[in-house]
């Protein structure tokens, strides 16, 4: 069975207490008396000598001294002549008597004379007798002194031994009292210190399980400035450490997923395309193939079609340039293999020139194309002209093929602190929100049919990602009501 600090700290030192109070109680018992005996023959040595110093030295008080020694001490005296006349006993005074050394006549009470002659006779010397002695007509024990004051006087001094028991057994009752109370007393105090003691622990220990689920929610309120107080900024601060080196592992774990996942569909979309560059090679490869082998046997003779067939070769021959540029260009990119020739130059008119390029194409698919510059008509940009006119170009070819039957595409132009921003608009369904943040890796496609439809490769927006960050600007697409528009800046010169 599992026992608690808390229940373990009281238990030791409430028995502390109560091998404690044992002890004090089995002292008392066996050793009080003897204490009290021992100290009762002291007390008598010590009123013996004062009497004795008394009557040689200092007679006209030595009855004040006998008086206090009766009463303070409850100790009786008696003072023999040699032959054993009593000439001084308590409660009978006279004083005139002891200083003449004469005998009290007819006032002594009987004492065992035959009993007092003997102790006396067996004085050798000055030095007073002590022991305890049963007296038949008290029926009681008394500590008793027998001694010579000089060689005409001898003293008897006698106290009750029941005196003594009675106040050893008195001393014991109390002391079994104040061991009762030191008990509830000291139980309770030790219960109440055991459970400010232990109440950090505990509440250290709930810390320390909750830190073993990866939960660093809890901490611990550190007021006190002991070991416990410690203990507690040790926690706290490992639980930060944990807290903080978990929480960056999971990061790291979640960024790898995503790396992963990436990876994966990165590797995905390069067998599509590898797989869609197979089928759009092999179109225009088997018109050449089928041109080239048509001039060599002299299909036709007449001149004009002989130029037709050369026109269509080198027509498809620039597509498949084309497309081999763009993977080219795509590559130096993404690993940073370009430099960047920034110039000075407007962007109203670099819009304008790219529209007009496009007009054409705006014509053959009916799309209604508006540029607004907002009033702003010389914003000079410091950026690569080339790469800035290739974004804007990919935004418009992203807006045409996939306009709807609205076909609007709108052109604004934005002008910050420090920054040209050109906004691209076109009228049709918007991009779903799982899909939003992948539009911008190599050879993504949204809708798979209708890119191929138009002949998309999906390099476009990724190329556009790649110029960006070349230029450190932003970009991005946002979801209007009607459409999507896609948006990038550009510095200000």
């Amino acid at each position: 069975m599992k026992i608690s600090l808390k229940t373990k700290l009281f238990g030791a030192f409430f028995g502390l207490i109560v091998f404690s109070v044992v002890l004090t109680w089995v002292l008392n018992s066996t050793l009080l008396q003897k204490y009290y005996y021992h100290n009762q023959r002291n007390t008598m040595r010590q009123s013996y000598n004062i009497i004795k110093d008394a009557y040689n030295n200092d007679s006209d008080n030595i009855m004040m001294d006998i008086e206090k020694i009766e009463s303070l001490r409850g100790t009786a005296i008696l003072l023999f002549d040699k032959d054993l006349n009593v000439i001084y006993q308590s409660r009978q005074r006279n004083l005139q008597m002891l200083r003449e050394n004469r005998h009290i006549m007819g006032t002594a009470p009987s004492i065992d004379r035959k009993f007092i002659k003997d102790k006396i006779s067996r004085l050798q010397t000055d030095t007073p007798k002590i022991e305890i002695r049963y007296d038949k007509r008290m029926e009681s024990n008394f500590v008793s002194l027998y001694a010579k004051i000089d060689d005409n006087i001898y003293i008897y001094m006698g106290t009750p031994f029941a005196a003594i028991q009675e106040s050893s057994q008195i001393a014991i009752s109390f002391s079994i009292l104040t061991g009762l109370l030191t008990l509830v007393l000291g139980g309770l105090i030790i219960y109440i210190l055991t459970s400010r003691v232990t109440k950090p622990i505990v509440k250290l220990n709930v810390i320390a399980k909750k830190m073993a689920v990866l939960d660093f929610s809890e901490k611990y309120y550190v007021n006190r400035n002991d070991e416990i107080g410690t203990l507690g900024e040790s926690i706290n601060s490992l639980s930060k450490q944990l807290e903080s080196s978990i929480r960056d592992l999971q990061q790291a774990n979640l960024k790898l997923m995503q790396d992963i996942q990436k990876e994966r569909q990165i590797d995905e979309m390069r067998k599509e395309f590898i797989s869609n560059v197979s089928h759009e090679l092999k179109t225009p490869i088997a018109i050449v193939q089928g041109y080239a082998e048509g001039l060599r046997l002299n299909v036709n003779d007449d001149e004009e079609n002989k130029n037709f067939y050369c026109d269509v070769i080198i027509d498809e021959a620039n597509k498949m340039d084309s497309m081999v540029r763009k993977l080219l260009e795509l590559s130096e990119l993404e690993f940073n293999q370009i430099s960047l020739e920034r110039d000075n130059f407007p962007i109203n008119e670099l819009i304008t020139d790219v529209l007009k390029k496009k007009a054409i194409l705006f014509a053959e698919k009916d799309a209604k194309v508006t540029f607004n510059s907002k009033g702003k008509d010389n914003v000079i940009v410091n950026a690569d002209y080339y790469y800035i006119e290739q974004v804007f170009m990919n935004y418009l070819s992203n807006a045409l093929n996939h306009m709807d039957d609205k076909k609007i595409i709108n052109v604004d132009l934005e002008i910050t602190d420090t920054k040209a921003r050109v906004e691209v608009f076109n009228s049709g369904k918007n991009i779903p929100d799982e899909v939003i943040e992948s539009i911008w890796m190599s050879f993504f496609k949204v809708d798979k049919a209708r890119t191929r439809a138009y002949g998309g490769t999906g390099l476009g927006l990724s190329i556009v990602k790649a110029i960006q960050k070349a230029h450190n600007n932003a970009y991005g697409v946002i979801n209007k009501a009607e459409g999507v528009m896609f948006w990038f800046e550009t510095d200000l010169a």
